[in-house]
Formats: C-alpha cells, sequence, structure tokens
C-alpha cells in the first residue's frame, strides 16, 4: 500500500473516533515505511488515543527527530509532551519544551510549559508562560484556565483556615 494510501485511511479512522482501528493500522504503516516521519507521527497520534502513552511519547519523539520543518516540529513535540505529561514524566516534557522554544512558540506550547513548570515548582518560569499564554493568544488562555479549573477541587477546609478570624 503507498503511503498516501496508508495516510487518508488513518485520518478517516481518526476523525471517526475509531481510535484502535487507527493504532493497529498504524503499526502497520510504520512497520512498512519506518523512514517516513507521517507514520511514526500517526502511529504517536493513534497511541495517544487508545492511551498508551510510553508509546505515544516515543513514537513522537521519533518522528520530531526526523521532521525537517518548524511545523512538523511543534506538531511532533506537542504530542509527546502531551504523552511525557500523561507519564507524569514532567522534566522530560520541559526539556522538550525547551528545545522547540528555539523553533517556534504557539500558544499550545505554552500552556504546556505552563503545565510543566507548575508540575516542577518552578515559580519564575510558571509565572512567565502564565503571562505568555495571555499575551499570544487571551481568549485562548483564559478557556484553557478554566478548563483546568473545572477539573480541580477546591480545599474549602485551608482557605477557612487560612482566612477565618473566628
Amino acid at each position: 500500500m503507498k503511503q498516501g494510501a496508508y495516510q487518508r485511511q488513518l485520518i478517516l479512522y481518526l476523525k471517526n473516533k475509531s481510535y484502535q482501528q487507527a493504532y493497529d493500522f498504524s503499526k502497520q504503516y510504520v512497520a512498512e515505511y519506518p523512514e517516513d516521519m507521517i507514520a511514526h507521527f500517526l502511529l504517536a497520534k493513534s497511541s495517544v488515543w487508545v492511551k498508551n502513552f510510553e508509546e505515544a511519547a516515543h513514537e513522537a519523539r521519533i518522528a520530531y527527530n526526523m521532521a525537517d520543518s518548524p511545523e512538523d516540529m511543534v506538531m511532533c513535540g506537542i504530542h509527546a509532551c502531551v504523552a511525557y505529561y500523561k507519564l507524569k514524566e514532567f522534566a522530560k516534557g520541559f526539556e522538550l519544551l525547551q528545545a522547540m522554544e528555539r523553533i517556534r512558540i504557539c500558544e499550545e506550547s505554552e500552556q504546556l510549559f505552563f503545565l510543566f513548570s507548575l508540575a516542577l515548582d518552578k515559580g519564575p518560569e510558571t509565572s512567565r508562560h502564565f503571562k505568555e499564554m495571555f499575551r499570544i493568544n487571551n481568549d485562548a488562555a483564559t478557556a484553557f484556565l478554566k478548563n483546568l479549573a473545572g477539573d480541580a477541587s477546591i480545599d474549602y477546609e485551608a482557605i477557612f483556615q487560612n482566612t477565618d478570624r473566628i
């Protein structure tokens, strides 16, 4: 099968949320075309959707290293960082983002930089990336934080304990 045929079929699987089929088919694609960056990227993308984050990180890094344009490097790097975040490998994700920073910064990379900085307790970095998210796209940064806060629980007892005077 030709590379374009693999790619079209995989895109259909992903659009239809047939993630297991996409994953299985992308494994075949990589086996047949191991030197194709897009094959590794699509395997990484499929791996994220089937929650195989170790394989997603590995394949996204392969694709990142094979990429020959800044756009492809960022695309592959973002997928690797999402997998690293899910694996709680925050230092690896932060390091990759630092390498990508020399290539191109986008709102998604700043969002990930913010999360990794926060997870690694890098106060000044966290603050810088928080501000940068809003500088790049205020609406997207607000939506990102609302989404993030929507999953957070508030420790009312600690809040009350620190503020109650009675």
